[in-house]
């Protein structure tokens, strides 16, 4: 018995990733064991769920390069346990940026409070730059 197959159609109305990013994700053995019969392309189930990961992935935050660097030397299955590391270290960057904006925020505070005061000091503008520079 032969198990029902997709067209590349199908899937891209499915997933809602265009035919060509799934040509490109084939290319890039994301997406290996696609069967074709003449031309055509037939995906399966597990096509579609390795595609809606690979879209998950790329909304949070990992090029398509890191995911191929995450694909096991058998081009079959995803190497899980480095996929959970490269998950914890993204994490650990976002905190860095997420601290990193948390300072530019303080930052922007502190000189929305202090140019106020410097412009009623003086609307010389050359005296106002000089002392923003300085604090």
């Amino acid at each position: 018995m032969r198990l029902p197959t997709l067209t590349i159609g199908q899937v891209a109305r499915i997933t809602t990733v265009s035919a060509k990013a799934l040509r490109h994700y084939e290319a890039l053995g994301l997406l290996p064991g696609i069967v074709r019969v003449g031309s055509y392309r037939h995906y399966s189930d597990e096509h579609v769920l390795a595609i809606r990961l690979i879209r998950q992935a790329q909304d949070l935050g990992f090029t398509l390069a890191e995911l191929r660097a995450l694909v096991r030397e058998d081009g079959c299955t995803p190497d899980w346990d480095a996929f959970v590391l490269a998950i914890e270290t993204k994490r650990q960057r976002i905190q860095v940026e997420i601290e990193q904006l948390r300072q530019r925020e303080a930052a922007l505070v502190e000189l929305a409070r202090t140019l106020p005061e410097l412009m009623a000091q003086s609307d010389n503008c050359d005296a106002i730059a000089s002392r923003l520079v300085k604090a």
